[in-house]
């Protein structure tokens, strides 16, 4: 089969690759990539082990321990015991990429324009050529132009916005993570092969960006010095974040035609880590291609329920109060009390914790987490 894959991010790469390595002859058009994205950067021991493009000699930080922060005056440190790394998103793309064009695939650096349907046959248009194809695969992020041809675009309600610094310089193998009351999100400090990359995720809306952007400055320039941003580099870009609503009626396919990754909301709304999920979901596709309509179904059944629980439990993460006080707060410092809150935070950092469970498991921890607290034990 002849297809087309528009974005050549993780998951669009992901696709042409797998696509590929089936006999395929696959087309990838993306102007742009590799680029680099305001994220962290973090991959999960769960994306470690099962894609083996993490398997080669691609550049990267391995993280020793986990500090979360609730405003200046509670903090708490988790050691991860299974690996946990950072790469850039750039070299990560480019290692992609050589995947991409060593399997077969026909790399264009282009951006599609145009999308049509003409007797069974794609035709995607360029400024240059025009390229048919039997089917389309939808991977150039939230605001995807495959998505809006075909289906439904994602609505300002659906995304969030990250913002990103990148400065120079080796930090230790700490990935910090900082909530701050007045944020419906968190601010990030991750280090990278040879770079820090500081971040922002929060809900889009008016003046939120500005008002985001001024309390990440000011939060590097008080983490590292006012000199720090002099050589940053800034990156802002919108992520999936979808509502619970829009869980209901999101559509990432149809006839011939597919979503990945970002394209199809395929995002966790609490943490806004998509890595794992884009590749996930790729790897669906290609398992599933030449049978239409089981696309959607295994992934409603693989992830779908789990992001769409996590989007149910949004308000409640950000929002919610325990003991009379902010929940996040409670939780850092109960955290720092208690071994067992430490290891189910790991478990939920490394996207182990299923969401689905997440409420039964607390239930069985609490004998555990009372006996820390009565005995000391941290």
């Amino acid at each position: 089969m002849e297809v087309s894959v528009v974005g050549g991010g993780p998951g669009g790469s992901w696709a042409a690759i797998l696509l590929a390595r089936r006999g395929h002859t696959v087309t990838l058009f993306d102007p742009q990539a590799p680029w680099e994205k305001p994220c962290g950067g973090g991959v999960t021991s769960r994306a470690l082990e099962r894609f083996d493009i993490f398997s080669g000699d691609l550049p990267r930080k391995k993280i020793e321990e986990i500090t979360l922060f609730f405003g200046d005056q509670n903090s708490v440190k988790v050691v991860p015991e299974r690996p946990l790394v950072i790469v850039s998103r750039k070299e990560l793309g480019e290692s992609l990429l050589n995947e991409a064009k060593r399997c077969g695939v026909q790399v264009l650096q282009e951006r599609v324009t145009g999308l049509q349907r003409d007797k069974g046959r794609w035709c995607l248009s360029t400024k240059t050529r025009t390229v048919e194809s039997d089917f389309v695969v939808g991977a150039d992020g939230a605001t995807s132009f495959v998505r809006k041809s075909l289906g439904t675009p994602l609505t300002p309600q659906d995304l969030c916005i990250t913002l990103g610094y990148y400065i120079p310089g080796e930090g230790p193998p700490t990935m910090k993570i900082f909530f701050v009351s007045s944020l419906e999100g968190y601010i990030w400090s991750f280090p990278r092969p040879n770079h820090i990359s500081y971040g922002l995720i929060s809900r889009s809306g008016p003046g939120r960006t500005a008002r985001a952007k001024e309390l990440l400055s000011n939060f590097i320039a008080a983490d590292l010095g006012s000199e720090a941003l002099q050589d940053a580099e800034f990156y802002s870009a919108p992520v999936p974040c979808l509502t619970p609503e829009s869980w209901k009626t999101n559509v990432i396919g149809g006839d011939h035609w597919a979503l990945v990754g970002d394209a199809a909301g395929l995002t966790d709304p609490i943490t806004g880590e998509g890595i794992y999920f884009a590749f996930r979901s790729a790897e669906i596709l290609a398992e599933t291609l030449e049978w239409p309509g089981e696309y959607a179904k295994a992934i409603w059944r693989d992830m779908g329920v789990e992001l769409a629980r996590a989007s149910r439990m949004y308000g409640r993460f950000y929002s919610g109060q325990f003991l009379g006080a902010d929940l996040r707060k409670r939780a850092v410092q109960l955290a720092r009390r208690s071994r067992t809150i430490r290891q189910l935070m790991e478990t939920c950092i490394q996207g182990r914790q299923p969401y689905m469970s997440l409420k039964k498991k607390l239930f069985y921890s609490v004998p555990s987490v009372a006996w820390d607290l009565v005995s000391g034990r941290q």
